[in-house]
């Protein structure tokens, strides 16, 4: 059987199943796209009802679905809330609105930065860094005997793995 009939086939696109159990099966047509429109007739005059295996072949044209063949969308009722009922329509505001909310923004910074007041007390003092940067001057090297007691005293107690 001389399904290509010759070169004159473009493309040839055999549907497959993608998904459930029969996913990577094929789903039974294909789609051949032709050159010629003459080439196209003349394989679909010759193959329809032919038969491969034990089954009749039916070859039609491929047609993409018009609008009228399409389901039509159900109307959704419209709900109505009274909260929303304020608010505004249009998701975007306009640039009018922009504008003032900008200059209202501007205006009540400008008020605050007057409350804004410095406490000088606080300049005048040390920084806090060198407030608790108290042991500076002594080397790191030294420990002291309180720190060397300390450890001594934990191995006197009772549950110290070392024995006196």
């Amino acid at each position: 059987m001389d399904w290509q009939f010759g070169p004159k086939s473009h493309r040839f696109d055999l549907i497959f199943h993608r998904t459930g159990p029969l996913a990577g099966q094929p789903r039974g047509y294909a789609f051949v796209t032709y050159m010629k429109s003459e080439d196209a007739l003349k394989a679909k005059e010759s193959l329809n009802g032919k038969l491969v295996g034990q089954r009749k072949i039916a070859v039609t044209w491929a047609h993409s679905a018009d609008e009228d063949y399409l389901p039509v969308p159900k109307p959704k009722p419209e709900i109505s809330i009274p909260a929303l009922a304020l608010s505004k329509d249009s998701k975007k505001t306009d640039r009018v609105s922009q504008i003032q909310a900008i200059e209202a923004k501007l205006k009540l910074m400008e008020q605050k930065k007057d409350e804004l007041k410095i406490n000088d007390s606080l300049s005048t003092k040390t920084p806090v860094i060198q407030q608790f940067q108290f042991n500076k001057e002594k080397p790191c090297g030294t420990t002291s005997k309180n720190f060397k007691s300390r450890i001594n005293d934990r191995h006197k107690k009772p549950y110290s793995k070392r024995k006196p």
